[in-house]
Order: structure tokens, then C-alpha cells, then sequence
């Protein structure tokens, strides 16, 4: 009689204990030790993000890990083991640095103090909410908590739990039961953002800097600097989108920039948030600061012939090489700080660009497809009170047309 195939040429799909599910999509599977009567017992695991190599080396660390009995059985698996192995999932997905930092931010503070100890299957959605009302009236380690951060810890939570059920050891995300009467109201921040006049003093600031800042080598007195400023004002673009363009992307003639890509923390290209590729138009003054600003690039490459590292990345250091997104954000914070205006982000011109449109009376369908939102709902919550002012505006102009 022929043996049953196990998972090394098993007949579904299954090759040295691996399965393709979808693109970047894998199930593993490998035997654990005996539960509940049963000689032999097999988990199978469905991992997200992740090579066909990636996989294979996580299935050989769960066996590793059985074979040297630090195998932990769903049964006993605590929140705090739960939250590693979904930390070490993320990190296998390539998620950035900061993304992850988040996490690990709210696990430690927050969701490991409250809830670690736990073994996961007896988590019930009655300890989320006593949990979050105790935050809620009495902070942790007798620190305030939000109700934006609340909201944040439950999210996190709410991922992992999911994380949990899509790996078998629960079969259902009790977060997710939670309702959104059980959670504190948070008051979203409004977005901060400059007038027409603080924006001219920043990109005046921008574009003369100190001779201290010349004198100490400052990413601000950097050629590209100024530039890099004023676009991401025209154009309301985000940091790692500015600094992944390329003159490719950039038609001067037809005054138009395509943003297609997006440089991470960790120095790499990726495509822009939502996948969201887009054509923004851009004005003339826009136009005649990339002109400049490229003949003076193309002086630095003459200057450095075979040094200069040619990427045809628009805003480059002098050797052509990327630029640091968080650098780059540090910067533009310390150029705001000396230009004196409102106290704001590189993310902040983000919002001045929109702001400024609204007032212009730019229809919200245009700035959000300015801005790449997935959809204009996002852009109408976040600039909920410009375009209130707007609407005032119509008000009174309709009256004046029918009276």
C-alpha cells in the first residue's frame, strides 16, 4: 500500500511544507507536539508579505522551535508572545521603520502593562472595555492617556488579534466585537497650516539661508533645499513623494510633474500611498524655480563627472545621491523655527497648499486628487472647517445673485 504524501509532496499544493496562496501570500505547515489525545498534530500558519524564501525560513524556525521545546501550544500562548510574533511578522513585511516603532511604542507602554499576562485565548471583549474605561479615568502609570491614543491601542490590538486568527490560534478577534460607543471620543487635531504671507517669509527663509547655516554645512543652505521647499508648497505633495521624483516624471514644456513613487526611512522606492499614481499641474512660478534649479544641478554633475551619482532624482544631494526623508523633515522644521511663522511640519505645507486652495475656491474634488487621497471623503473630514468658510462665501454670493 502507498503511504499518504505528507507535506514534503503533499497533493495540495503543498512543496516541502510550503504553499502559495497568492503574490507575497504563504501557508506553512509542520508538525507540532500532541494536543488533546492526538499522537500526531500538524499546524499550518498563513503568512502575509512575505517571500516563498522568508516563508521557508519561518517554517524552519517553528520547527526549530519544536524540536528545542520552546514551542509555545496555542493554548498557553500569551498576549505578550502573540504581540512578538506579530511584531516579527511586520518586520518580515518590510514595514517602515517608523510604522514599526509605532507599534512597539503602543505595546510597550500600553497594551503589554494591561493586557501581557493574559493567555490569548482568554481574552473577552469585557477586559478591552473595563480596560479602556480605567485609561479613560485614571491614565497609566499614572500618566494621562488620550482618547486619540485609546483609539490607537485598540487599532493595534484589534491588527494583532486579527493576526492571531489568521494564524489559527484563535478563531475569532474579540476586538473587533468592541463598539464604538465603548470607546472614548477623540477630537481629531485640526491641521495646521500658514497664510499666504508667513508661506512667502518661509520660502524667503528657504531660500536665503544664514551665513551660519552656509558656514556649518546645514542641509538647509543646501542647493536643493529651496527648491525642494517651494515644491512641496505648490504642490502639497508628501515628504517621501518629493523626494522620490525624478526629471523623468517632470515635463516643464506642458507644466505638469507625475508622482510616482515614494522614498521610504529605510532609503528605498516604493509606490506612492494607496498605489495612487498621479499628474499634478504645476504653475509657472513652480516651472521657473525647476529650471533654475536644474541648470545648477547640471553644474554639479560637470563639476563631479565621474563621482556624481546619477539617478535622475530632481532634489539630490551635490553627489546625486537620495536624501533622507527625516533629514529632510528635520530641516524644513528648523527653517520654519528661524523664519518665525506658526510653529508647523513638512506635513504642515501639505495642509497649507490645500488650505490655501480652499480659499482660493478650488473645488475639494481637485484638492484631493492634488493631495492623492483614495477618496474625497478624507479630504472633506480633514478640512472640514476651510471649507465651512467656504460655504459661508456661497451662502452670501447666492444672495447677492438673487436679491
Amino acid at each position: 500500500m502507498r503511504a499518504v504524501p505528507g507535506p514534503q509532496e503533499g497533493p495540495l499544493g503543498y512543496i516541502h511544507g510550503i504553499k502559495r496562496l497568492a503574490d507575497k501570500k504563504y501557508r506553512i505547515v509542520y508538525d507540532v507536539p500532541p494536543s488533546g489525545g492526538r499522537p500526531r498534530h500538524q499546524k499550518r500558519e498563513t503568512l502575509v508579505g512575505v517571500t516563498k524564501k522568508q516563508a521557508a525560513a519561518a517554517r524552519a524556525k517553528r520547527i526549530e522551535e519544536v524540536a528545542t521545546g520552546k514551542y509555545v501550544k496555542d493554548d498557553d500562548m500569551t498576549l505578550s508572545a502573540l504581540f512578538e510574533k506579530f511584531m516579527a511578522q511586520k518586520k518580515s513585511a518590510g514595514l517602515e521603520s517608523t510604522t514599526l516603532a509605532r507599534y512597539q511604542n503602543i505595546f510597550d507602554c500600553h497594551l503589554i502593562p494591561a493586557f501581557g499576562n493574559l493567555k490569548v485565548k482568554e481574552l473577552k471583549q469585557s477586559h478591552l472595555v473595563k480596560q479602556y474605561l480605567s485609561w479613560k479615568e485614571k491614565g497609566s502609570r499614572e500618566r494621562p492617556i488620550s482618547a486619540r491614543t485609546i483609539r490607537h491601542a485598540h487599532e493595534t490590538l484589534r491588527n494583532a488579534l486579527g493576526y492571531a486568527v489568521r494564524m489559527e490560534y484563535v478563531s475569532r478577534n474579540v476586538a473587533s466585537l468592541v463598539s464604538g460607543n465603548d470607546l472614548p471620543k477623540a477630537v481629531k487635531p485640526k491641521p495646521k497650516a500658514l497664510s499666504e504671507t508667513e508661506l512667502l517669509k518661509l520660502l524667503a527663509e528657504a531660500k536665503n539661508p544664514s551665513s551660519r547655516s552656509k558656514k556649518r554645512g546645514y542641509l538647509s543652505s543646501q542647493p536643493w533645499f529651496y527648491p525642494a521647499v517651494f515644491f512641496a508648497s505648490y504642490t502639497g505633495c508628501r515628504r517621501g513623494e518629493i523626494l522620490a521624483v525624478l526629471w523623468s516624471d517632470v515635463d516643464l514644456e506642458g507644466k505638469t510633474v507625475t508622482i510616482a513613487r515614494s522614498l521610504t526611512e529605510r532609503m528605498a522606492f516604493k509606490a506612492p500611498k494607496n498605489d495612487r499614481v498621479r499628474t499634478l499641474a504645476m504653475s509657472e512660478a513652480l516651472c521657473v524655480v525647476l529650471r533654475s534649479h536644474k541648470a545648477s544641478q547640471a553644474k554639479e554633475k560637470l563639476f563631479l563627472g565621474g563621482a556624481y551619482e546619477d539617478t535622475d532624482l530632481v532634489f539630490a544631494h551635490a553627489d546625486g545621491s537620495p536624501i533622507d526623508p527625516w533629514n529632510f523633515g528635520r530641516a524644513v522644521r528648523d527653517c520654519i523655527a528661524r523664519s518665525g511663522v506658526a510653529s508647523i511640519t513638512l506635513h504642515g505645507l501639505r495642509d497649507t497648499h490645500a488650505s490655501l486652495l480652499a480659499k482660493a475656491g478650488v473645488p475639494l474634488e481637485v484638492v484631493s486628487k492634488r493631495l492623492g487621497h483614495s477618496n474625497i471623503a478624507i479630504t472633506a473630514e480633514r478640512y472640514l472647517d476651510v471649507y465651512s468658510d467656504r460655504d459661508v462665501a456661497a451662502a452670501t454670493a447666492f444672495d447677492r445673485l438673487v436679491s
